[in-house]
């Protein structure tokens, strides 16, 4: 056994009041916090079997190559001896640079990776089909698998469709190995690699320095390390004459209309933010339930957590007495503003750039006027960064910007993982 027999995550549900008006129907923001256990991982954490699958097309040289080896050998640097990794290279051919091995000998691994260079046309999901082989070979439901895609391009050879290429991931994502992207540069297709991600139950991310890499390798590797339910799903029941206008995380959802979340990763709570219309009610009743179902490895069948919410009625006059909830305005704003990015990013596809800063800058002057927080002032920080790509001109990469951090935002309340410390 890795760690102690993991516990039940705690399910919150925090309204943006405490209270509803008598007879007056509303509008209601409510918080749904998951926090998995608080177990403590043991060095003999559960093993890693990963895929990188790395461009290596004729776009990819110079600075791009050398991020991607970069990115490679910081994956193989973390990884401990009872982990097992393969390496596949793609360009309009696919080599198996490194069949799946345990990471034993990393001498040998880093100097193979040394002497990867660009070529060639991009078969990004013939590439990615033989990193989902190579991982599958050794696919134990007591690891975590995964592949691993790294490139800057657009998938043009072979199977180039992203829908019929969401729809693998998601088929391989059931056989229990997903698939987490990273783009380099700006000329990547943000909208395959974040539909893989997302179709594969892993992260996105988008690089634009090497700096970035060391802290996207420790969230991702540590992540896996640290997870402790897979397949996670919720399901919102409102209560009698009770509707669910909006999930404002914008999750897609499984075939049973449950919303599909992040895994669950010890120090990683998921927050979930659920809008409810609710009608003029005479007495108190249960406003919402919600339904929590993963699969952890060290248990037979799929776990199941219930949670109901119902608050008391008051007067119009009493309501004064239960303010909002700081933590749920914040959250209910960052993920506004992770809607903002989507909108930017429509507006930015029709030519409309002024239109694309403006919703940015909407809510970034509405989150100023709320009380400070540390992740509201970088949240702002982010934003006016963004706007600015959009006001010079450099549309390509606040694209892919908006786009990969609306996707983190949504899933884990940042926009993305970043550096501990100041670029030197």
């Amino acid at each position: 056994m890795t760690q102690s027999k993991p516990a039940f995550p705690t399910v919150e549900l925090i309204p943006l009041h405490g209270a509803i008006v008598t007879q007056q129907p509303m509008t209601l923001d409510v918080l749904v916090r998951i926090t998995p256990p608080a177990v403590a991982l043991k060095s003999d954490r559960v093993p890693l079997n990963l895929s990188l699958v790395i461009d290596r097309s004729g776009s990819m040289q110079g600075q791009k190559m050398h991020y991607a080896r970069e990115a490679a050998r910081f994956a193989v640097e973390n990884l401990l001896p009872c982990d097992r990794i393969s390496v596949v290279l793609f360009d309009d051919r696919i080599e198996t640079l490194v069949p799946s091995t345990l990471a034993t000998d990393k001498n040998t691994l880093l100097e193979k990776l040394r002497h990867v260079h660009s070529r060639g046309s991009t078969a990004l999901h013939a590439g990615w089909v033989e990193g989902g082989v190579q991982v599958s070979q050794y696919l134990n439901p007591a690891q975590l698998n995964r592949v691993i895609v790294l490139s800057d391009g657009l998938a043009n050879v072979g199977e180039t469709r992203p829908d019929a290429i969401a729809n693998d991931v998601h088929g391989l994502a059931q056989r229990g190995v997903s698939t987490t992207t990273l783009g380099i540069g700006n000329d990547y297709s943000e909208d395959l690699l974040a539909a893989m991600a997302r179709s594969g139950d892993g992260n996105f991310f988008h690089i634009e320095s090497a700096d970035q890499l060391p802290t996207i390798f420790e969230t991702e590797l540590s992540g896996l390390a640290a997870t402790l339910g897979q397949r996670v799903s919720l399901g919102v029941k409102p209560g009698n004459g009770v509707t669910v206008m909006d999930v404002l995380n914008d999750f897609e959802k499984t075939d049973t209309q449950r919303y599909k979340l992040p895994n669950l990763m010890v120090g990683s709570p998921i927050q979930v933010v659920v809008r409810l219309q609710v009608p003029a009610l005479s007495r108190s009743c249960e406003l919402m339930q919600v339904r929590l179902a993963w699969d952890d490895a060290e248990q037979p069948s799929r776990q199941v957590l219930r949670a109901g919410l119902e608050l008391p009625l008051v007067s119009a006059e009493q309501f004064s007495d239960f303010p909002a909830d700081a933590e749920v305005q914040e959250q209910v704003a960052l993920l506004m503003a992770a809607r903002a990015r989507r909108e930017a990013v429509m507006f930015s596809d029709r030519g409309d750039y002024t239109a694309a800063t403006d919703s940015l800058s909407r809510v970034r002057v509405a989150m100023s006027a709320m009380p400070p927080s540390a992740m509201l002032m970088e949240e702002q920080a982010t934003l006016e960064d963004l706007e600015g790509d959009y006001q010079s001109g450099a549309i390509a990469r606040a694209r892919k910007k908006a786009y990969s951090q609306a996707y983190n935002l949504s899933r884990s309340g940042k926009s993305q993982p970043r550096r501990s410390m100041d670029s030197k």
